[in-house]
């Protein structure tokens, strides 16, 4: 009996059960010629899958997959789609601090302007940095994509001005 359920908790630990589009693997994991051939065979570019609810875009800023965000905006993905929490790509790449991915996509069209539940836009994000376990940034100064952010974004929240100055940031 210990052997099968030794066997069974294996199994459980290496089965995904994340719900993601194939269109979201392969956004996540980089493969950025199957992210094209999956559009042009007709994936949705929009179409949220896996336990967060995420477009595939949001899946390759989540990522670090600069390549295939640039896929997926050529695809015809919406640049300013946000997750049920209200976090768009914009935002969650400033959070991580990734000038790059906010610029390519400010050039693409996405709106610094867009607030999230809690009234927070993009510059807020890339000021106070993010808790996520696969980048926690809240305690980096991200100076060079908050200046790219403050060219084109409303006024940041009192707080977030208050959390970079207290981390020592520009």
């Amino acid at each position: 009996m210990r052997t099968f359920t030794l066997a069974l908790l294996l199994v459980a630990c290496t089965v995904r059960h994340d719900g993601f589009t194939p269109l979201a693997n392969a956004a996540r994991e980089g493969d950025a010629d199957s992210v094209r051939q999956l559009c042009a065979r007709g994936a949705d570019p929009n179409q949220p899958s896996g336990e967060h609810g995420w477009t595939p875009l949001l899946h390759a800023v989540h990522k670090n997959q600069l390549d295939n965000v640039r896929a997926l905006l050529d695809a015809g993905a919406s640049a300013d789609i946000a997750a049920p929490n209200g976090t768009t790509p914009l935002m969650m790449a400033a959070g991580y601090g990734n000038r790059p991915m906010v610029a390519l996509l400010l050039e693409r069209g996405a709106k610094a302007d867009v607030r999230d539940h809690s009234g927070a836009v993009a510059l807020d994000y890339a000021l106070t940095g993010v808790t996520d376990v696969d980048d926690f940034t809240f305690f980096r100064c991200q100076n060079d994509t908050a200046a790219v952010l403050a060219r084109v974004s409303p006024e940041p929240q009192h707080s977030s001005r208050r959390w970079a100055k207290m981390k020592g940031c520009a």
